[in-house]
């Protein structure tokens, strides 16, 4: 028996019918059934919208007729399926924005644009490790916590402060960078209500640059009278200018007041050359502890006192009194406090302070003890620099090792010593360093081991000293004059060369 195919202009196949096919009538569209049973079929009676216009004719008794055909296809979108496509997306808006719900009250390090952000920014892009660090912010809810983070390199982010925002959502949070130098991400959150974008900060240590005996006057001062103020640093400038802190012993006094001491030796210097030496070297700490700024009496001991406050530095070791020629000097720097203390050894015993008479600071274990503790409360890191020794000893006394002993166990990370104007070893003493004694600086100085200067320079945390270098030089006509060789590095490292001392 033949067959054939068959289809309707909608393209959907009939499949193979015979005559007998042809005549029976369409069945009736099966009904819906539960999921996974065949979809519904629609006929022409069900579904005229879905009927070919051009149905195959029979052949038979002349006259033509149409046979319905049946189709497979899926149910008409409608009204219903655009609602169901709404709902789902409102139902996926909601689950994303619980989502960012919880990673924002959790704290998450990561933050979506727009999203509870604050304005913040570092005090400073520098800061030295165990250094303190400030964050000022804007944008937080009002009186509400806030805490200051740092991040090193792909760890987790840690808290190392906390405050509170005022009324307005401004804020200012501080804490300590705890990392070691290199780079750290700063950011401020406020738990619950978002945190600041990260802010890179560098960490590195605070460099001190120390040097030996400054004389204004004398041999120097002939100098600077015919040459300008600015004299004596025309060679050594640079590098103290480029330290955070710079450290010297004054060893004269500046005032155009007084009657000379009656000693051998008495210095002074003149108030232009003092602004010389600070806008030439840039020094910040001057040592007043020695045996020539009373060179001229009290009064014009008081002047010096006076005279480098006036130009910006700290006048260390004398005073109006004995309280404040003990008092510590704190210099900050990279969010690391600094204090400096000194004491002098030296005759003549005249130049002392008294409970109420102006002088220096006498150097006693006492006295040692208590301005070094009163430091080391203030600050992070203390300095102790003394007026001792024997002129022109190569290695330190007896009595220097013993008030370096005391001063470092009582808190001292640092010891600087002059007046034998020449250069003494520098050895570890626990976890501090003593250089015995700088020598001279800007000196009259004549002799081969009397010329022999330089500058020390530290490397400064909130550990103490964590490097050393020592930058060579000669004085020439009382002006120091640096080698042309790189700094050499000290072996701080290696506890057998610090024990026996290094040379300069």
């Amino acid at each position: 028996m033949a067959t054939k195919d068959e289809s309707s202009d909608t393209g959907a196949g009939v499949g193979p019918q015979t005559p007998a096919a042809r005549l029976r009538p369409p069945s009736a569209p099966p009904e819906p059934g539960p999921a996974g049973s065949p979809r519904r079929v629609w006929s022409a009676e069900t579904a005229p919208g879905l009927w070919s216009p051009e149905t195959p004719r029979r052949r038979g008794r002349g006259r033509a007729a149409r046979t319905p055909t049946t189709v497979w296809a899926p149910p008409p979108r409608g009204p219903r399926s655009r609602t169901n496509r709404a709902a789902a997306l409102l139902a996926l808006g909601s689950a994303v924005g619980f989502l960012v719900f919880l990673l924002v009250s959790q704290g998450s390090s990561t933050s979506l644009p727009g999203l509870g952000e604050l304005e913040a920014e570092p005090s400073s892009r520098l800061v030295a490790p165990g250094g303190r660090l400030t964050v000022v912010g804007s944008d937080a809810p009002g009186r509400t916590k806030l805490l200051l983070e740092t991040r090193s390199g792909g760890g987790r982010w840690r808290a190392a402060g906390t405050s509170y925002s005022n009324g307005d959502g401004e804020f200012r949070v501080e804490g300590r960078a705890l990392a070691r130098p290199g780079r750290l991400f700063v950011r401020a959150r406020a738990p619950g209500a978002g945190a600041s974008t990260p802010v890179p900060v560098t960490v590195r240590p605070v460099r001190l640059a120390s040097v030996g005996d400054i004389n204004l006057g004398d041999a120097p001062g002939e100098a600077i009278a015919a040459n300008g103020p600015r004299y004596p640093w025309t060679s050594v400038g640079k590098p103290l200018r480029a330290a955070d802190i710079a450290f010297g012993n004054l060893e004269c006094a500046i005032s155009r007041r007084g009657r000379p001491f009656p000693k051998q030796f008495t210095f002074r210097g003149t108030p232009e050359a003092l602004r010389g030496l600070r806008r030439g070297s840039r020094i910040d700490v001057l040592n007043l502890a020695n045996n020539h700024v009373g060179d001229y009496g009290r009064q014009a001991m008081l002047d010096t006192v006076r005279a480098v406050e006036r130009n910006g530095m700290r006048a260390v070791g004398a005073g109006s009194n004995l309280r404040r020629a003990l008092a510590p000097q704190v210099v900050e720097r990279l969010g690391l406090r600094v204090a400096f203390v000194g004491f002098s050894q030296i005759a003549p015993l005249e130049f002392a302070a008294g409970k109420r008479m102006p002088g220096t600071a006498w150097a006693t274990a006492g006295s040692v003890v208590r301005a070094v503790r009163r430091a080391r409360r203030q600050a992070d890191v203390v300095v102790a620099t003394f007026h001792w020794g024997i002129e022109k000893a190569s290695f330190e006394s007896a009595e220097q090792r013993t008030l370096a002993e005391t001063a470092v166990s009582a808190g001292a990370h640092l010891v600087i010593g002059a007046h034998p104007h020449v250069l003494q070893p520098v050895r570890r003493e626990g976890a501090a360093l003593v250089a015995y004694s700088l020598g001279n600086f800007v000196f009259g100085a004549a002799s081969s081991d009397t010329t022999s200067t330089g500058i020390l320079e530290t490397d400064l945390t909130a550990e103490g000293v964590t490097a050393a270098r020592w930058r060579a030089g000669r004085i020439v006509a009382g002006r120091p004059v640096l080698d042309r060789t790189r700094p050499r590095r000290l072996p701080l490292g290696d506890p057998a060369k610090m024990a026996s001392g290094v040379s300069l």
